[in-house]
């Protein structure tokens, strides 16, 4: 009872911070304006904005989404509905994945096209297990699966919530440097922010699978 209520308290936390997370995130995006995009677009590949848009708004859905597939109270008396979410949300995922393969190997650091790169492996393949294993009927690897797609979902909200921390992070272990700005400061960071969110996710979930199913 008393792990049913951490996970309890750690859905609600990550509902919260994600919901505002997600706000920041998609707010340069809502007047389909170029100008106020955060990505550095390239004037030579005239798909890139509207590729970013579908990215953004694909995986703002699988986002929103995602956490209603955790609810007990809907898998057990609607599974009907919870099957319906649950596709939706695996082709959001689709989406976000595709186009943000495309998207991100757009950026100029290597650091970046990498993470992007292992993002949309781990989010496809994690995915594809969650969707076979429900086929299958195998529904507690269904479960573990999906808490571990949405995990990968999550890096959008997490990096964003823990560049605050690099940042301080940086200034402490710099504080011999002058100091050049913040934009050069925030470059640096940005190479990492999403490598320390996905590992932080990846803690997460599997404390949730373990505490979920190893216990029952």
């Amino acid at each position: 009872m008393m792990a049913d209520n951490k996970i309890r308290v750690v859905w609600k936390i990550i509902v919260v911070l994600t919901l505002g997370a997600a706000g920041f995130a998609i707010a340069p995006y809502v007047l389909f304006d170029p100008g106020q995009s955060r990505v550095s677009l390239n004037a030579s590949f005239s798909l890139h904005y509207p590729l970013l848009l579908v990215h953004i708004f694909a995986s703002f859905l699988a986002l929103i989404m995602g956490w209603l597939q955790f609810l007990p109270g809907l898998r057990t008396n609607r599974p009907q509905v919870h099957r319906r979410i649950g596709r939706f949300y695996l082709g959001f995922v689709a989406m976000g994945s595709v186009t943000g393969l495309v998207v991100g190997m757009y950026t100029s650091s290597y650091i970046r096209q990498m993470a992007f790169l292992t993002l949309v492996a781990l989010w496809l393949f994690t995915g594809w297990k969650g969707y076979r294993a429900a086929r299958k009927k195998s529904f507690e690897a269904h479960g573990v699966w999906m808490i571990r797609n949405y995990a990968i979902t999550l890096v959008a909200a997490s990096a964003r919530i823990v560049t605050p921390l690099c940042l301080l992070i940086y200034l402490l272990l710099h504080r011999g440097i002058p100091f050049q700005g913040v934009e050069p400061i925030l470059n640096q960071v940005l190479e990492v922010n999403i490598w320390i969110g996905l590992v932080a996710n990846i803690i997460i979930a599997e404390w949730m699978i373990v505490n979920c199913f190893n216990k029952r």
